[in-house]
């Protein structure tokens, strides 16, 4: 690629992300196939899925996902800013279960920020669930990241959603909460001084009108002590789902333990749905695979709902 070429994107790229953070989507609306159980049909602290619709084993683990401290796929999945902020070149499986509700959540992604200045990442995953999580359907992404500097990166994530509620009442029609629509995420991150990151994300920043997918905003602040120890905190405003403006709040502590490892616990609080987690994660790296494992665990409410996450990534580079 030449430079003329690495300009023009760049460029491009850096206008997405200024548009998408400054409020562009207050005058555009997604285009959406109204679906059975959209609108007034949805009671989201009952029906709105508790998850997102792509996480990573260490996201779930460091609690809100540690958004301004992800890297290679976590990157992908939480902060497309961070996409191309290293040298990396990573492929991912990943499998997610809640067991009360059997419901899965499967997929896969690549990020590669070593072959080019854009770095770009794509994601696939598909859903299949009962009880309160009977979704049908699929979540595709496509993310690019542009370094303007080694402290300062952009990102912006096109997303592709299409998932349908398999819920029925009495009279057999499908009811709960479906989306088939286009939206955009973004995000800038910003490094003041080694070690400490700061973020700024808008996600769902193309209104869907629909819980599975609701508009967020809001920052997160990472801190890394050299390559073993790491601390993160996200807040998130969810401005759609409910009647008015709920936090999802937590953060996690991540310890590298023998240099192959990673050891991480975190808190997740969701307000609008008044769940309160606790999470944890354990997980071995070295220069070609990383495996990890992560739970998340309801507490101090009436449900008891548990969520296990399993990532395998290769290492290309």
């Amino acid at each position: 690629m030449n430079d003329a070429t690495r300009l023009v994107r760049g460029r491009v790229l850096a206008a997405l992300v200024m548009m998408a953070l400054t409020g562009a989507t207050t005058t555009t609306s997604a285009q959406i196939t109204e679906l059975p159980g959209t609108g007034d049909l949805v009671d989201p602290e009952a029906e709105a899925p508790r998850e997102s619709t792509y996480e990573t084993a260490r996201g779930v683990g460091m609690g809100t996902g540690a958004r301004a401290s992800a890297q290679g796929t976590s990157a992908l999945a939480y902060n497309p800013a961070n996409v191309g902020m290293g040298q990396l070149y990573h492929i991912e499986t990943m499998a997610s279960f809640v067991r009360g509700d059997r419901a899965w959540m499967y997929g896969g992604g690549v990020v590669d920020s070593v072959t080019s200045k854009v770095a770009a990442g794509l994601s696939m995953h598909g859903f299949y669930g009962s009880g309160d999580r009977a979704l049908r359907g699929y979540d595709g992404r496509l993310a690019l990241g542009l370094p303007l500097s080694p402290k300062i990166g952009l990102g912006v994530t096109a997303r592709y959603m299409n998932l349908r509620s398999r819920l029925e009442n009495e009279d057999g029609d499908s009811v709960g909460a479906g989306v088939k629509a286009f939206t955009l995420d973004a995000a800038v991150r910003v490094t003041p001084v080694d070690g400490l990151n700061l973020a700024l994300l808008g996600n769902n920043l193309i209104k869907t009108d629909s819980p599975l997918a609701p508009m967020l905003l809001g920052g997160s602040l990472a801190y890394s002590f050299g390559t073993v120890f790491s601390a993160g905190i996200d807040v998130m405003v969810d401005i759609t789902t409910f009647d008015s403006a709920e936090l999802l709040i937590g953060g996690g502590l991540e310890y590298l333990a023998g240099e192959s490892f990673p050891i991480r616990i975190g808190y997740r609080r969701d307000q609008g749905r008044e769940l309160n987690q606790i999470t944890a994660s354990l997980g071995y790296v070295d220069q070609q695979f990383g495996l990890d494992l992560a739970m998340r665990q309801d507490i101090a409410n009436g449900d008891n709902d548990t969520q296990i996450l399993l990532n395998l990534r290769y290492h290309v580079q």
